[in-house]
């Protein structure tokens, strides 16, 4: 589906403007027709409006939606509350006829006439089901490699079922699926399908909000995470605003937050001023400082290794228990050192003496259900802790008498004699040594 109406909601245009704008340039990317259609009110909002006169709340919501049905078209919105508002409102009115016709009754006052039949479509679920995670990966110019990032869903993108079913409502997969296919290590945290906790404000509860607030982000910044995605205007405001506020008071937090187009944007190559990042409230430099880095290191580990085949080690690590060294010996953790090149810290790596704990015994390699194995890894990092000069001496000793003699060791003449053994062939020497003169 390529051609539809957007629904942008009260807050994303009127607050954050920047988020409108990076929604455009992903449909833009992404070949979209977007057909913004005139005389939309507020979705409306449910916990202010429908608590007053749910008649209101019905017919207002029909009545956008009786909008985008004159046109022909479905619609798209990128906010949680108006896509929980719609698809409430279509569960209810398809059962309750009655009331169906009473909301008709009055749209008729406006030649409007709701049926229900269009559909309702979040900017995510846009994105994941009618795009698909391999076309958003096949845009992206430079990935998130290396970057730890976490979701956000936000409760009314996924529940209450039946009303919203598109992704399950208690353990969501398919955001995740799509910041994974930009090349990010997702992170898992404890708190990520806690509310954010942002209704709060609006009923004057200001610090039971901040404290959902502070505790989702302690969590994230325990867990390591390099930013928060959402996919919610609400949550946002609760995680970026309200962040910033806790900064104010001293509390050493730092996550930025991006909502899921601005990541998108960013991976297709726009540039963190066309998307207007420097509006938001906690700084986004530290993720882009070290994404750039990221970036760096991955061209540098490239220069050596298949970096696709060491993220997929990595996020397997189904033979983490199964080195025969690691089982003697706790320090070598050939897994942790896997992870380590990925995290960009090739050059501990090299200078690591655990690096040649390494028996090259190819246990791995066989068990390997994706017949990658670390033995060669390990070998390639060997040869280049020998170029770096952070080898063991014995084996840099062990090469010149090779080069030197063709032999790794002289023979015991007398044991040999010993045991009636005659005198060995002549060795051919220096010959490999000759044989690779002139080479680098």
């Amino acid at each position: 589906m390529k051609e539809f109406a957007v629904f942008w909601g009260c807050t994303i245009p009127a607050r954050f403007p920047f988020i409108e704008k990076s929604v455009r340039l992903v449909f833009d990317d992404l070949g979209a027709r977007v057909h913004e259609l005139p005389g939309h009110t507020c979705c409306p909002e449910g916990t202010l409006v429908k608590a007053n006169d749910p008649d209101s709340f019905f017919t207002a919501a029909a009545r956008n939606l009786a909008i985008v049905e004159r046109a022909g078209l479905d619609v798209v919105t990128p906010c949680n509350g108006c896509y929980s508002t719609f698809k409430e409102t279509q569960s209810h009115l398809q059962t309750q006829w009655r009331e169906r016709d009473a909301v008709n009754e009055r749209l008729g006052k406006e030649d409007l006439r709701y049926n229900g039949r269009l559909q309702v479509i979040h900017f995510a679920e846009w994105l994941a089901e009618q795009m698909g995670a391999g076309l958003i990966a096949s845009k992206a110019k430079q990935p998130f490699w290396g970057m730890d990032i976490a979701v956000h869903y936000g409760c009314h993108m996924l529940r209450p079922q039946p009303a919203v079913k598109w992704d399950d409502p208690l353990s969501p997969t398919k955001v995740e699926a799509l910041v994974a296919a930009l090349g990010a290590r997702l992170v898992d945290y404890p708190t990520k399908m806690q509310c954010c906790g942002g209704y709060l404000d609006r009923v004057g509860q200001r610090e039971a909000s901040l404290a959902f607030n502070r505790r989702k982000l302690y969590d994230l910044q325990s867990n390591g995470a390099d930013a928060l995605v959402v996919v919610c205007p609400s949550c946002f405001q609760q995680f970026d605003l309200n962040q910033a506020a806790l900064q104010r008071a001293n509390e050493q937090i730092h996550i930025p937050v991006l909502y899921l187009s601005e990541l998108i944007g960013l991976a297709y190559g726009h540039s963190p001023e066309e998307l207007g990042l420097d509006m938001h409230r906690v700084g986004v430099e530290p993720f882009l400082e070290k994404w750039q880095q990221r970036t760096a290191d991955k061209t540098r580990l490239a220069e050596d290794f298949d970096v696709a085949l060491l993220n997929k080690c990595d996020s397997c690590q189904a033979c983490k228990d199964d080195c025969p060294v690691c089982k003697i010996d706790p320090a070598f953790q050939p897994n942790d050192i896997i992870r380590a090149l990925i995290e960009g810290r090739l050059d501990e790596v090299l200078d690591d003496p655990n690096l040649w704990k390494c028996l090259e015994c190819f246990t791995c390699l066989e068990l390997c259900h994706s017949d990658i194995g670390m033995a060669e890894v390990f070998r390639k990092l060997k040869e280049l802790s020998l170029k770096r000069g952070s080898a063991p001496e014995a084996i840099s000793q062990s090469y010149r008498m090779f080069m030197e003699t063709g032999l790794l060791g002289k023979p015991r003449e007398s044991a040999r004699k010993k045991l009636g053994l005659g005198p060995l062939p002549a060795t051919g020497g220096d010959a490999v040594m000759r044989l690779m003169e002139g080479e680098d």
